[in-house]
């Protein structure tokens, strides 16, 4: 049997063979594991960007209604244990261990069959489903990990709900060049008759979601947003907004952050009407206090205010600016920052270039990375003062030791380093 550091090091061996859409192999390795996805309740997510924050607040909410909850996520930001979770709580490693020797038995099967060795990402989700069957969770907040039809989450049967978050361009190779394309795909968790709650976006995208569901029988339900996604209330200890005419208190800041909650609650609504009435109006309100979200808007500390998110996308970049705007309107930012290089990486420094003092930027841990001298020389291309570091704590330390007390760096892009300078400031996380 593999003990718990000769599983990760199995996980990270299958990434060699990347990125392959797809559900037959999935269905296969399941299918010699028992089917272990049948049977449980699913509240499943998809999205280009807000997915996360959005499992986190139906997650806390089912938890706080007293509801057995798994979540799923992707990526983690340090400890490969966060991605599955049981009621808060990650996964044992001799647990994931186990289960991991048991996903690879299945797929060596299924190699010795003549058959593609499934994906990181398909025997990963194997392992959390195998893990939720076992401990029995009454729900499984499932986080889809690239685009939907063919994600590997989506050998699920119909969920209980299926909630879609904004659709922008992100993985265009994978799922398309238009706003319409990619929205089809994200909307390929709808299943047969099922209820999915979105919220109003672009007309173009909009208008895909209401062909499918039609086509599928679907309940489309449209989520009520707050005009302009505005809080009545908004400091760094969180914000107050108005759904349905409540005023509720979320513990995450970012504007978005609001629009997500109210995702959150349209979908809790649903399931409400389904008859799952422990949740109750409390276990919503403390479910939505609850929520924290690493590397989403995240402050480490004060004096100086160190930030973190993990927008690498132009749209979260387009949240992010307007979230430091709102929150420091005289301010100039010290920022660190790090990309993919496949990433629409121009666009976006071209947004945040205004609001810097000085760039400081990372080459991130990952073979997508584009180079830190890179990126500062894009940033000088738009006038901004940049300078590149060969480490992330060689950055962090510079961007601590310019700035005063009253200062905000922001540590932005990639969350393959994000984790980094959490831990960097937290410590053990």
């Amino acid at each position: 049997m593999m003990n718990y550091e000769q599983a990760l090091n199995y996980i990270e061996s299958i990434e060699k063979f990347g990125i392959d859409l797809g559900l037959d192999r999935m269905r296969e390795l399941l299918r010699r594991l028992g089917d272990p996805q049948n049977g449980l309740r699913y509240v499943h997510v998809a999205g280009t960007n807000g997915k996360g924050s959005t499992v986190a607040f139906i997650s806390n909410i089912l938890m706080a209604a007293g509801y057995k909850t798994g979540i799923y996520i992707s990526p983690s930001l340090d400890r490969f244990t966060k991605r599955i979770q049981v009621d808060g709580r990650e996964i044992d490693r001799d647990v994931l261990a186990a289960l991991t020797q048991k996903v690879k038995d299945a797929a060596d099967s299924m190699q010795q069959d003549g058959l593609s060795v499934p994906t990181e990402f398909e025997q990963v989700n194997a392992i959390a489903f195998l893990y939720y069957k076992h401990e029995k969770c009454d729900f499984v907040v499932l986080e889809v990990g690239l685009g939907g039809r063919m994600d590997s989450t989506n050998v699920i049967n119909c969920p209980e709900v299926a909630v879609i978050a904004s659709i922008s361009f992100d993985h265009m190779q994978y799922l398309g060049n238009t706003l319409p394309e990619i929205a089809g795909e994200k909307a390929g968790i709808m299943k047969e008759g099922g209820d999915v709650v979105v919220y109003d976006q672009a007309p173009e995208v909009m208008e895909v979601f209401r062909n499918v569901a039609k086509e599928r029988g679907c309940r489309l339900h449209v989520a009520g947003i707050p005009e302009g996604d505005k809080a009545i209330r908004y400091d760094l200890t969180g914000q107050y907004f108005k759904y349905e005419s409540e005023i509720y208190h979320i513990s995450l800041l970012g504007d978005y952050q609001i629009r997500n909650a109210s995702l959150a609650l349209a979908a809790v609504r649903i399931l409400q009407s389904k008859g799952y009435d422990k949740i109750t109006e409390d276990a919503i309100r403390q479910g939505l206090v609850n929520t924290r979200w690493e590397g989403r808007f995240e402050l480490l500390q004060d004096d100086p205010k160190v930030i973190v998110d993990g927008a690498h996308n132009p749209d979260g970049i387009r949240v992010l600016c307007t979230s430091l705007k709102r929150l420091f309107p005289d301010k100039k930012i010290i920022f660190i920052a790090g990309v993919l290089a496949d990433k629409d990486y121009k666009s976006m420094m071209e947004m945040v270039a205004p609001l810097g003092k000085v760039f400081h930027t990372i080459t991130p841990p990952n073979k997508r990375a584009l180079p830190a001298e890179d990126l500062a020389d894009t940033f000088r291309s738009f006038g901004s003062e940049a300078v590149s570091h060969g480490s992330v704590e060689e950055a962090l330390d510079s961007a601590l030791k310019e700035a005063a007390e009253d200062d905000v760096i922001c540590a932005f892009g990639s969350l393959y380093y994000i984790g980094q300078i959490r831990k960097l400031i937290l410590g053990a996380v």
